[in-house]
């Protein structure tokens, strides 16, 4: 019977946006849990980045010795726990996993690795001139053929969509830090706002967005997004490898890579990058 109400109203976890649609309501969350999964491990992509994820670890456990096991695990462990949080907002009341209209994908796809590579280029020290020019370039472009393609309209709906959907979520990053540090957190995640919702922003809806408009496929544009997330933040994390390249890129898929798969399926499940970017400043305050 549950087989049968999850086949005529299909709420696919890596689907495209015209296969989206609530399950009914009386489907059990254990029951949902469970068929979305089997949709996202029925995904190459998914299973593609899966895979990554264990060569990274490997990488990285050889790289910085054993005694770093237990810190990828635990960083698996994480991750999961996020993604069932984020998965878990899709089924508020008030979620809305209807994509956005995208007008001008292709274009904005484009500006937005454009913005991604200025980003690598100026991080990695190649030139920080360089760099600046194909961020710059790669902005105006991407609000140029936004503009152009009449994007803008439905803009402030998309940054005030309601924010209830994601409370769990925000609740699982602030309590255990506000417990642990008191005051001191709220400050810290007060100045990493900025930041954190900028870079949402920026990945979700300059990024994701428009790869998923261009592709027709979540699963392989979110894949993707988050390999080019991932990938910005090697050199920012390579001092904390001590030099290592190879291990710096293994942290970066391990890590930051997960994290823009996690947001993506977040704002899959209710598309709202703002409360997105505030649980980002959450978690880097």
């Amino acid at each position: 019977m549950v087989e049968e109400v999850i086949e005529r109203h299909p709420y696919r976890i890596w689907a495209s946006p015209g296969q989206r649609c609530r399950r009914l309501a009386h489907v059990r969350l254990d029951q949902e849990l469970v068929a979305d999964a089997r949709t996202a491990l029925g995904s190459r992509p998914v299973l593609g980045f899966l895979g990554l994820e264990a060569v990274a670890g490997a990488v990285f456990v050889l790289r910085r010795g054993s005694e770093m096991l237990s810190a990828v695990v635990l960083i698996w462990l994480g991750m999961l726990t996020l993604a069932f949080v984020a998965w878990w907002a899709g089924r508020h009341r008030l979620a809305h996993p209807q994509a956005d209209p995208m007008p001008g994908a292709a274009a904005r796809s484009l500006f937005a690795v454009m913005v991604a590579a200025g980003m690598l280029v100026w991080g990695s020290g190649v030139s920080a001139a360089a760099g600046l020019v194909l961020v710059a370039a790669g902005l105006g472009g991407w609000l140029w053929s936004a503009l152009r393609a009449d994007g803008w309209v439905h803009a402030a709906t998309r940054l005030t969509r309601d924010p209830r959907p994601f409370v769990p979520l925000l609740l699982l990053l602030a309590v255990p830090r506000l417990a642990a540090e008191g005051p001191a957190f709220i400050l810290a995640a007060a100045a990493a706002l900025p930041s954190g919702i900028g870079q949402q922003l920026l990945y979700l809806i300059g990024l994701f967005a428009p790869l998923e408009a261009l592709c027709g496929r979540s699963d392989a544009a979110a894949v993707v997004a988050a390999l080019v997330f991932g990938l910005v933040h090697v050199p920012l994390v390579l001092d904390a490898n001590h030099g290592d390249v190879a291990a710096a890129i293994a942290n970066a898929v391990l890590f930051q890579a997960s994290v823009g798969l996690v947001a993506c399926l977040a704002y899959q499940r209710h598309r709202a990058a703002v409360p997105i970017g505030i649980a980002h400043a959450l978690a880097i305050a």
